[in-house]
């Protein structure tokens, strides 16, 4: 069955984890295995070979702001659910980490924001659904969770300048918790300071962001996005 995720400002269609845009097959796509994944993982599981989500990479970029899309698979685990690898963003130039924008295409999604303070790491569960655009601010290392019993379809907006630090997730085997079919445990290899759980709604205004359509504004409006090239273009105080 093809779904037609997007007909204007381009044309995204996907029928059996297959991409075209505007009509041509999207070859930038890799996907991440059980294997690739396994010591991340609160539980073992055993089909190495299962995979559990693909990445569509530069499915649209404007103004060096890359659009990409990604697709995790319902509950592919034993009870946790099926999330990405997680990680951070490292610093520009100017010493501030790159922050990045998110928005759900279809399904449910749950989103770990996790920082390092003084008294131990701070803790962001947020909820988001099909059509929130949620946003990341500089710092915080983050996971992607499916939280449905359908694909998760995400986009999300970043710079490409810069290439991913995954490290603490490897060394400390995963995220500061983990989500296991709505229950949250915590990963015995952090200190957690607090832990909150809120909406992407709530999220957002702390930082004054807001997004509707994500695609649509980076193609008409671009540079409502420059902060993702350039985080010290604006405010990052957190708004109470």
């Amino acid at each position: 069955m093809t779904i037609k995720l997007y007909q204007n400002p381009i044309k995204i269609e996907l029928n059996d984890y297959k991409m075209r845009v505007n009509g041509n097959m999207h070859e930038h796509v890799s996907t991440r295995k059980v294997r690739d994944m396994e010591e991340l993982l609160y539980e073992p599981e055993t089909d190495a070979e299962k995979i559990l989500y693909y990445m569509y990479r530069g499915v649209y970029q404007k103004s060096e702001i890359r659009y990409d899309i990604t697709i995790l698979k319902p509950e592919a685990k034993a009870r946790e659910n099926t999330k990405t690898h997680g990680h951070y963003h490292p610093k520009n130039a100017a010493g501030w980490e790159y922050p990045e924008v998110y928005q759900v295409l279809d399904g449910e999604a749950v989103f770990l924001f996790q920082k390092s303070g003084p008294k131990g790491y701070e803790v962001a569960v947020v909820d988001a659904k099909k059509g929130d655009a949620i946003i990341i601010p500089p710092g915080y290392g983050h996971v992607s969770i499916n939280a449905g019993k359908k694909d998760l379809i995400l986009a999300n907006l970043v710079s490409p300048e810069f290439q991913s630090d995954y490290s603490e997730y490897v060394n400390k085997k995963g995220g500061a918790i983990y989500y296991l079919c709505g229950e949250i445990i915590e990963n015995p290899n952090y200190k957690i300071e607090n832990i909150e759980r809120l909406n992407s709604r709530n999220w957002n205004q702390r930082y004054e962001f807001k997004s509707t359509d994500i695609l649509a504004e980076i193609a008409t409006d671009p540079k409502k996005f420059e902060f993702l090239k350039k985080p010290e273009s604006r405010s990052w105080a957190v708004k109470k």
